[in-house]
This record gives C-alpha cells, sequence and structure tokens, in this order.
C-alpha cells in the first residue's frame, strides 16, 4: 500500500466535482489528491509518517479562484500610503500630507486607493496644490480608471492647455481648456510609467505581497487582468525560482492605439517565451469601456439628463480585428465591459470570430456587467460566453445607489449587475473580485452575492433584491467554474482523484449556518500542490 503523505478527517468537502457532490474526507500524496471518500477509508491510507489533520467539522473545499483581478498592478497602484477605505474628504488630505511628510526624498509624492466620491467631484489641481504645493503630486482612484494631479504633477508631465486629447482618454479641462489635473482612461495610463513608485522594480515585493494576501483568503489562482512584458518577466522569475505558489493566467494587455497585427505577434512571442507550468500565456485582455462614475462606461442610451453615451476604447471594426486575430493566434478573449453598448460589442466581436474561425473551445469572458441589455442575456449561452462577475459590487451604500440613478435613470440602475438574470438565460458564471479595486476575500464576496446586502451593514434592504444568487451557485462560481474559465480545471477547481492538492478549509461548514455569518468564518488552513501555504494561528497544532 502507498500510504498517504496526508490526510484530512472528520469534515464535510465541498468537491465541485461533475456531481457536485460532498465526501468526508481526502488523502494527499506527492502533490496530488490520492483518494476522496468516506472517513474509513481514508482513514486506511494513513501511515506512520502520514500527517492526521482534524478538520473539526470543519469544511475542505477547492481552493479559491479570483477570475479577475490585479495582484501586482494592485500593490502598486495602492503605494505605501493606501487610501483605501477612507470616506472622509478631510481624512483622505491628512493621510495625502503624512505621505508628503513621510517621503521627503521622493520626487513624487504618490497614493492610490482613493474614493474620490468624498470630495463630490474629482479633485481639481486647485485643491490639490493647497495640500502639497511644492512638490509633483498623484493621486490615484480606488476604481484604477482615474487619477488627480497638482499643477506641479502636471508640469512634470508636460501636460498643458496645448496637449493634445488622447484616444480612448480624456484631460479634463476648464473654460480656457487648461488641465485640471483630472486623467481619465487612456490619459491616465500614459502617466503610470513616468510615476517612480510604479516602476517595475517593485514587482518582486508587489508579488510576495499578492501572494500572502491570496493564500489567507484562500485563494489558489487568479486571473491578472492586466498585464504587460514587465509583469510578466516578474511572474517568470518567480515560476523558475519555484517561488510562484499559484496558479496565474495572463490577461495580454491589448492597446487600442498601436497596430493590433504587431501585438498579438508579440503575444505569441511572449506565450512561447513565458509560459510555463503554473504561468500560462493565453488569454488576451480588451478594454472595450470605462465606467459609469466618469461617464465612460459604453452606454447604448444617453446618461440622464446628457445626450453623451459614454467612451467607446474601440470601434466595432477595430474591435472585430483585433479580437479575430487573438482568436487565430488560439488566444481567449477577456472583455472589460461595464455598460451595454460595451457589451454588445463584445458580443458581436466573438460572433464575428466564430463565424470566421469556426467552432472551437473558446472561453471567453465578459468582465463586470454592470448593464447588460435584455436583449443580449441569451446570446451569453448562444456564443458560449462567460460572465465574469464581481459580485461584491450588488450591495451598494445608499449614496452610491443615488449616483447611478442620477447617471443612468431609476430603469437602468433596477437592472444593474443582473447575474441571475444571466445564469437563468444560460450563461456559465465566473467569480472575480478586481482588487484593488474592492476586497478579494471571496467569502465577503459570496455572501454578498447571496444577500444584496453590505457585509458591515447588516439588517438593510437589499439592492436589486430579484438578482440575488444562491450560496451553491457562488461558490461554483468561486472555484471550478472560475477554474474553468482561465482553463486550470485540468488540474485544479475540484476536489478529484489525480487533480493537485489545492484547497482551502474553513473552520465550519457554512451550509449549516446562515448565510448572513458567512464572513465570521474563518480560513484555517490553505493548501497549493500539497503544501500547506498558510495555517491559521493554533491551527492544526
Amino acid at each position: 500500500m502507498q500510504y498517504a503523505d496526508s490526510v484530512y478527517l472528520n469534515g464535510t468537502l465541498y468537491t465541485g466535482d461533475a456531481n457536485r457532490r460532498f465526501a468526508q474526507a481526502l488523502a494527499v500524496r506527492g502533490g496530488k489528491i490520492q483518494a476522496v471518500g468516506f472517513e474509513d477509508e481514508i482513514r486506511a491510507l494513513a501511515g506512520p509518517a502520514t500527517r492526521v489533520v482534524d478538520l473539526r467539522g470543519g469544511m475542505m473545499l477547492p481552493g479559491f479562484i479570483d477570475g479577475h483581478v490585479h495582484p501586482l498592478e494592485g500593490h502598486q497602484i495602492l503605494g505605501d500610503f493606501d487610501l483605501s477605505g477612507i470616506n472622509d474628504q478631510q481624512k483622505i488630505v491628512d493621510r495625502i500630507r503624512e505621505c508628503a511628510a513621510a517621503t521627503p526624498n521622493e520626487r513624487w509624492v504618490y497614493l492610490g486607493g482613493a474614493n474620490f466620491g468624498a470630495f463630490g467631484a474629482y479633485p481639481t489641481r486647485e485643491l490639490l496644490d493647497t495640500i502639497v504645493p511644492d512638490r509633483p503630486l498623484l493621486v490615484v482612484g480606488f476604481d484604477v480608471h482615474s487619477g488627480c494631479l497638482n499643477t506641479k504633477g502636471l508640469e512634470a508631465l508636460g501636460i498643458d492647455e496645448n496637449t493634445p486629447d488622447i484616444s480612448g482618454g480624456v484631460y479634463e479641462r476648464d473654460a480656457n481648456r487648461v488641465p485640471t489635473g483630472v486623467v481619465h482612461e487612456a490619459a491616465f495610463y500614459k502617466i503610470c510609467p513616468l510615476i517612480p513608485q510604479l516602476s517595475p522594480a517593485g514587482y518582486p515585493k508587489s508579488l510576495a505581497k499578492a501572494h500572502k494576501m491570496a493564500h489567507a483568503y484562500g485563494i489558489t489562482g487568479w486571473f491578472d487582468a492586466r498585464v504587460e512584458e514587465a509583469e510578466l518577466k516578474a511572474y517568470a522569475a518567480a515560476q523558475r525560482d519555484g517561488t510562484l505558489k499559484a496558479y496565474m493566467s495572463a490577461g495580454l494587455y491589448a492597446n487600442p492605439r498601436r497596430d493590433p497585427r504587431e501585438q498579438v505577434e508579440r503575444f505569441v512571442a511572449w506565450r512561447n517565451e513565458y509560459e510555463c507550468d503554473n504561468l500560462r500565456l493565453h488569454t488576451v485582455k480588451i478594454f472595450i469601456d470605462g465606467v459609469p462614475e466618469s461617464k465612460t462606461a459604453a452606454l447604448l442610451e444617453p446618461y440622464a439628463g446628457t445626450d453623451d453615451c459614454g467612451l467607446a476604447l474601440w470601434t466595432q471594426e477595430a474591435l472585430n480585428e483585433i479580437s479575430l486575430l487573438a482568436d487565430s493566434a488560439g488566444f481567449d478573449l477577456h472583455f472589460h465591459t461595464l455598460a451595454d453598448r460595451a457589451v454588445r460589442m463584445g458580443l458581436d466581436a466573438l460572433e464575428y470570430v466564430q463565424q470566421r474561425n469556426g467552432k472551437r473551445d473558446r472561453r471567453a469572458q465578459f468582465a463586470h456587467l454592470q448593464i447588460v441589455d435584455p436583449a443580449d442575456m441569451g446570446r451569453f449561452h448562444q456564443l458560449g460566453a462567460i460572465a465574469s462577475m464581481q459580485a461584491l459590487w450588488t450591495a451598494a451604500p445608499p449614496a452610491q445607489q443615488q449616483l447611478y440613478r442620477d447617471l443612468l435613470g431609476a430603469e437602468r440602475t433596477a437592472r444593474n449587475y443582473p447575474f441571475r438574470s444571466l445564469r437563468n438565460a444560460g450563461a456559465l458564471l465566473a467569480g472575480g473580485s478586481d482588487w484593488s479595486v474592492t476586497t478579494m476575500d471571496p467569502l465577503q464576496i459570496i455572501q454578498t452575492g447571496v444577500t444584496h446586502v453590505l457585509v458591515d451593514a447588516p439588517g438593510t434592504e437589499p439592492w436589486n433584491p430579484h438578482e440575488r444568487l444562491d450560496l451553491m451557485t457562488m461558490l461554483e462560481a468561486h472555484t471550478v467554474n472560475a477554474a474553468y474559465a482561465i482553463r486550470f480545471d485540468d488540474c485544479t477547481g475540484s476536489l478529484e482523484v489525480g487533480k493537485d492538492a489545492s484547497f482551502a478549509i474553513l473552520d465550519r461548514n457554512p451550509l449549516l449556518h446562515p448565510v448572513e455569518e458567512l464572513t465570521s468564518a474563518r480560513i484555517v488552513e490553505t493548501c497549493f500542490r500539497g503544501e500547506v501555504v498558510y495555517a491559521a494561528p493554533g491551527w492544526a497544532d
């Protein structure tokens, strides 16, 4: 008999297999799942050197897969003076001053994760000059679609009234066309490489932080939703030295301002050079639009009270071209689609690709999906499109709900985040966080997707309750479905014999408790390929 390296007993196992069955125990050997089943048969595999773990009535489930996240970029963007979770204007101002005082030798004062809504409007250079008058300052919004510069920052970057507008981006300007310091989309992304704090030199540190955060949440794999070669080099270096302890799928960023054929040829070269084992390069990431808050999400009908339908970063012809080229080279497509016009453009591009390249195993994803036109719901199933959902966004504080009503009108706001409607129309749902925009914690995301109530505001009225999902659907979305979406279903996403021993253990069985208590559960152990990469203090002592 080949004894197991580890056996896990006395718990409930959500296997995520094709039958969505449950089991009692599991055995691990050589980093693989050796057996799954009843406790007596698994206990028989325990030898003198086997690690025997008592699950204490808790639940083991496949390691969570974050199907849309920004691990490297997120830690870079947040920086050392993270503004996340600060919703008071004066506290943000104080934090900016604290950052400036603490970094006197830095050429730039830099902070990320800002809630610009706390200012009532995007803070302009005049306001930021009162906080930091003597050095360049950049503050980045939590959605990572906008940034705000002071006057020194504009000067350092050479942005003035003579700076031409940029395709796919916005330099906000005053009545005299002088830039206000507020930049959106392509205009924002253009300046990021020029900020010292966003240098690739920090990527190894950021990747170490990403591992630590993910493993503590029970996450064993992710789709990095915006990757260029500098990030790939950091991932590849970690893969070579054995420190990439996660399934990593790269979203190779397609730039609408560059030649599409040259880009796809470069992606093929990157795939040949960097792809290896748990680092996979099979997806091209295409931003079709922006976000509603800056009126850059692309709508079929104008924003309320305006004639502005938002910003599409590609023409349909150009989107069809890049999609066809990427598909012909064997890549999947991952579209950023906040609003209904962007969704339709992506579906039209996918249909165009299928008509020309024929049927194959495609796993195209549409991320975010705040607004989907009802006429397009059924097209997801027809085209095999995967709905990449960020279910934490299905709950929102009253002020944010009102903002959406002001921007979109009551009818469209009542259709925000139609994940249940998409599922009922036959779409596969894959879960993600979009961290650093919002938390990476899958338990918080799953609970919110079921309740549509903010975790920190229990007892309040759910937002758009008709789109709530059940707990099992949410568990599937964040494990087996997400693994399928990023093409790691060959080795993870379910607890089955022969697959990698990559799993998370909760201190309780959440199916035996009210879903409103899910975030009270604790991740006590995370394993990646049989290696314990996280253990809660006191666990398994």
